[in-house]
């Protein structure tokens, strides 16, 4: 298991946490959760700060974007090493790639339910408690997240199925939530005719398999987002709350598709507080305690290529 470097544990106790101290440290633990034809596919592991309680942790698993066909692990291991310090076993999942004539969306979903499930059959060893487990996902790992969530009938058949892979909370960064209005629906399979097509695609779209029952929510959209409008996330988030599920949803004006990922687009404040965000959320279930430690680097961590800016008053909602 790897330990917690000084400079983490030093920041942590004193409640403060820059960014620029776990961008690339510590190196997670890789676990084979599944085999596939192209290979083993793992979780990357990020061991939960002890010194709160040995009990068993809440669990946080991350969901890397790239439009379903890219994207890399460890662009989203910041993420969960935050969450570790935050007391949750911290874990991104490696999954398939959509390839011409390889894996497709279902294999894609199929993994991600499968990580879930070995969670939740290796809790005891894992140290997780199986009835905190969250999902949380940007972008196409955003949609992936929500289909974890919804879409109960794509599983891979190898799997325990008497494990359940259902989350107990799922937080949403400009997730795709449906295909029928988006350009990327050209990624499935389309019908012989325009209505079957139409049917089939829905049927990988979340916003589709609303129903009551689900587990508590939070959608985060930037309103400047030119990739995936996030009137998507306003009508998901207003169909959860219509079924009666908890969904906080935050709007932030002005910012654009990926602000989440460090070192790549907006400014190291963006990046926080995005991330703070998610750490208020799963606060308010109980599952951490005390405010977010995250703070901006004395030094900024990275030279955004998005005008450096603080995130206005977001707009939020929840039953």
């Amino acid at each position: 298991m790897p330990t917690t470097p000084t400079s983490i544990r030093a920041a942590t106790l004193a409640v403060v946490l820059p960014l620029s101290a776990i961008l690339h440290q510590p190196a997670p633990t890789a676990l084979v959760y599944k085999h596939s034809a192209g290979g083993d596919l793992k979780l990357y592991r990020f061991a939960a700060d002890q010194s709160a309680s040995s009990a068993p942790h809440p669990a946080a698993l991350w969901i890397h974007g790239g439009g379903w066909t890219g994207g890399t692990c460890d662009a989203f291991f910041p993420m969960a090493r935050y969450t570790a310090t935050r007391g949750a076993e911290s874990f991104v999942v490696n999954y398939r790639l959509l390839r011409p004539g390889g894996p497709t969306m279902t294999d894609a979903i199929a993994d991600c339910k499968s990580a879930v499930r070995y969670l939740r059959a290796h809790h005891a060893e894992l140290n997780v408690d199986p009835q905190r487990i969250a999902v949380l996902g940007e972008s196409a790992g955003g949609h992936l997240a929500a289909a974890v969530a919804l879409l109960d009938d794509i599983n891979d058949g190898t799997d325990d199925l008497t494990v359940s892979a259902r989350p107990d909370a799922v937080v949403l960064f400009n997730p795709l939530t449906d295909f029928t209005a988006s350009n990327f629906r050209k990624l499935l399979p389309q019908g012989a005719d325009p209505e079957s097509a139409d049917a089939f695609v829905r049927d990988y779209s979340p916003l589709f398999h609303v129903r009551s029952g689900l587990p508590p929510t939070l959608c985060v959209h930037g309103l400047g987002d030119t990739v995936i409008p996030p009137e998507q996330t306003r009508r998901f988030a207003a169909a959860l709350q219509q079924a009666g599920n908890r969904c906080d949803l935050e709007l932030l004006p002005g910012l654009p598709h990926a602000f989440l990922i460090p070192e790549y687009k907006c400014s190291e404040t963006v990046v926080v507080n995005a991330f703070r965000r998610a750490d208020v959320f799963l606060n308010s279930l109980g599952w951490f305690s005390g405010a977010p430690t995250l703070t901006v680097s004395a030094v900024p961590a990275w030279t955004a290529k998005w005008p450096p800016s603080p995130i206005p008053a977001a707009t939020n909602t929840h039953p």
